[in-house]
């Protein structure tokens, strides 16, 4: 037996052993147990009271990982390149008695999976810029997810944080808790910003357009293409792509970066080139932009690579179009500084343009590859570049037409001068040889008389040219007009729809999202016919509407007034609108298939927006004398007063816009158009109306002369032979 003092002494070392082993569980307990971060009414920010873990295998379970020392995560720290999987673990308390609602966004990632602890386990969401915007938890550009909590609670939450390319793998970790009311707003703003934004991209592209059209200089039509790039990148960049053009392909989203930028740097590169034209005045700086247009198929190369393949290249090829876009932007300063110093006045405006575009593009550029801070200066200083480049290349165009203007015309002054010079010293040889040489002067005389019809048909050339010039400058005016009035209201129509959609739709009944979809794609059909008779009315107009073709076949006319009733089916029936056609099957005409479609669809659509809700439109056909066909298109509506009828079918005083039954607008210019392609099949168009009671559009064309349907056939069957 032992004795009492060892006994003693042993109990004591083993009272002091059991404490240390106490203190030492509770210590690395304590280093485990992560802090209690409780909920604010504001936009929160949370890094160090995470607690993280990193699984390089990226193969453990929510249920395998909380078996896992967990350490305090280190703000310091930058993560690395590869494919680890982030855990990140933090206590969430609601010390409010109400349930709070918050969006936690923890960065950019390929992949995130939200693990909230609750009693029967845990409740699992998902999220991630690869993953398609409908498999969100949050459908939106970015990647949050939704936090119920409920009130007097305390949550644990597990996130799982994946980077399967450099691109979506922040470089640090970080959580944001964030008030839908906040975030609503926040992109409620970037609607409206970039609204603005790409509306003055779109007006100017399409004024652009129009000039194009009219002047035929490759210049404009570069512009426009890059403008369009541009417009393109900063909706890729801001998340308008994602939601609009391909929502279901966010991993064409991440690699179609190299795509658009290149499209818009190419075009950039074309439009400096052909405008200070380089190729003739500059060869060496020519060759030099070239050779940048040239290096743009490197990234687009990456691009391609990334995405066909499992290199992961996309951060490389940022960087890449970061250097050549730089230099690109360099290029056209200088050469515009370079053409300037030889004289071309243009280049002064382009020069004064790219130097506000440059400075905001470049400080752009150093952010996205991050030797800048991230902050609205850097975010918008190239869109706020751009808009000032875009008001001012407009001018520098302008100018560059009114150069080439007025040099045609010192070119036709001093011609003119010339002539005269020479007149007048054929005058003083005639004078000084009268008697000698008769002959030689009815032969001069003769070709002076030439000469001065060649004048005469110059200064008439001149005068017409001058007319067509005012005549594009009205339908400019009336096109633009037309689109800063007409074209507003059913965009303000869809915005408001979209806000609904965007901030109520979750309180919503499926009647009532029935009901908006509905309207919604009743202002669409309505922008787009007004859209198509904008086109039709400015190729029409262009040129005295000789560009239009003129193409008459046979045509089954109860064929072709069938397809347009089903074509405005859905619209009419949105009306609850009855129809009731008669056209005989056999019956054909002779008439260009596109401009009787036209007038057909016109005439249709406008008796349906000018009818009431349940009401009855009709049909027929009638064959007159002199072979022609009359088609009538009879509606019950509202009929049309005096001072509109008598605006009707007239270009000098044209139709008064008027609203329909359920508020649709109109531009006026539709029955201009049905008016002249009724008249090019040598027909007429007249109504007859009574105001409350409705209206009868009727207009006449050719019927099909059997001799020439039988000669017609003849010559078909001699080609097949």
């Amino acid at each position: 037996m032992l004795a009492p003092s060892s006994t003693c002494c042993s109990r004591r070392l083993f009272r002091v052993l059991a404490l240390l082993f106490f203190l030492l569980a509770a210590l690395q307990a304590r280093a485990q147990a992560p802090d209690t971060v409780d909920v604010m009414a504001s936009e929160q920010r949370i890094a160090e009271a995470l607690q993280v873990y990193h699984d390089p295998g990226a193969a453990l379970t929510v249920d395998e990982v909380q078996t896992k020392r967990f350490t305090t995560n280190d703000t310091d720290a930058v993560l690395q390149s590869g494919r680890t999987v982030h855990w990140v673990r933090v206590v969430l308390r609601n010390a409010t008695n109400r349930e709070q609602t918050r969006l936690l966004y923890a960065g950019d990632w390929s992949h995130l999976e939200l693990y909230q602890q609750n009693e029967t386990g845990h409740t699992l969401k998902r999220t991630g810029q690869l993953l398609p915007i409908g498999e969100r938890d949050v459908p939106s550009y970015k990647p949050y997810l939704r936090l119920e909590l409920l009130p007097n609670s305390t949550t644990t939450l597990y996130l799982r944080l994946q980077g399967d390319i450099n691109l979506y793998k922040p470089q640090a970790l970080r959580v944001q808790l964030l008030p839908p009311d906040q975030v609503s707003a926040t992109n409620s703003d970037r609607l409206f910003g970039q609204g603005i934004f790409i509306g003055i991209i779109l007006v100017m592209t399409l004024y652009n357009l129009v000039l194009f059209a009219s002047v035929r200089d490759r210049s404009y039509l570069y512009y426009v293409l890059a403008l369009l790039g541009t417009g393109l990148y900063f909706m890729f960049y801001h998340g308008f792509a994602l939601e609009l053009l391909w929502p279901n392909a966010p991993l064409w989203n991440a690699h179609s970066f190299p795509f658009i930028v290149t499209f818009n740097g190419l075009f950039r590169v074309l439009f400096t080139r052909h405008y200070l034209n380089t190729q003739r005045t500059m060869p060496v700086w020519d060759k030099m932009l070239t050779l940048l247009a040239l290096l743009y198929m490197l990234p687009v190369g990456m691009g391609l690579l990334s995405y066909l393949t499992p290199l992961d290249l996309l951060q490389a090829c940022v960087s890449l179009i970061g250097i050549i876009g730089g230099l690109v932007l360099v290029a056209m300063v200088l050469t515009s500084i370079q053409s300037l110093r030889q004289g071309y006045r243009p280049a002064l405006y382009f020069l004064i343009a790219n130097v506000f575009f440059v400075v905001g593009a470049l400080l752009f550029i150093l952010k996205e590859n991050h030797l800048v801070p991230d902050n609205i200066v850097t975010v918008y200083a190239a869109q706020v570049g751009i808009v000032a480049q875009v008001v001012l290349f407009s001018l520098g165009l302008a100018y560059r037409l009114n150069t080439v203007t007025s040099e045609l015309n010192a070119k036709v002054l001093e011609k003119e001068r010339l002539e005269r010079e020479k007149e007048t010293e054929r005058k003083l040889l005639i004078e000084q040889q009268k008697n000698e040489l008769e002959v030689m002067v009815a032969n001069r005389t003769a070709a002076l008389r030439h000469r001065t019809q060649e004048l005469k048909d110059t200064v008439r050339k001149l005068k017409a040219s001058e007319h067509k010039l005012r005549r594009l400058n009205y339908f400019k005016d009336r096109f633009f007009s037309i689109i800063s009035h007409d074209i507003r209201t059913p965009l303000a129509t869809l915005e408001s729809f979209l806000n609904i959609l965007v901030n109520f739709s979750d309180k919503m009944k499926p009647d009532q999202m029935q009901k908006l979809a509905t309207h919604t794609q009743v202002s669409v059909r309505n922008l787009q016919a007004l859209l198509e008779n904008l086109l039709q009315w400015s190729t029409a107009q262009t040129a005295s509407g000789h560009h239009v073709r003129f193409e008459p076949e046979a045509l089954p006319l109860a064929e072709l007034v069938n397809r347009n009733v089903a074509l405005l089916k859905d619209t009419a029936d949105t009306k609850q609108i009855t129809w009731q056609v008669q056209v005989p099957s056999a019956l054909q005409v002779r008439a260009d298939a596109h401009m009787l479609d036209f007038v057909v669809r016109n005439l249709l659509h406008n008796a349906i927006k000018f009818s009431y809700p349940g009401g009855f439109i009709k049909v027929d056909v009638e064959e007159g004398a002199g072979s022609m066909v009359t088609i009538a298109v009879t509606d019950q509506g509202t009929g049309i007063g005096p001072d509109v009828l008598a605006t009707l079918f007239k270009l000098e005083t044209p139709a008064m816009a008027t609203k329909g039954t359920v508020n649709e607008k109109g531009t006026g210019l539709g029955l201009l158009l049905c008016r002249d392609f009724v008249e090019r099949h040598g027909g007429t168009i007249q109504v007859d109306t009574v105001l409350g009671q409705g209206s009868r559009f009727y207009f006449t064309v050719p019927l099909v002369i059997p001799e020439q349907a039988t000669d017609k056939q003849l010559q078909l069957e001699g080609e097949i032979c």
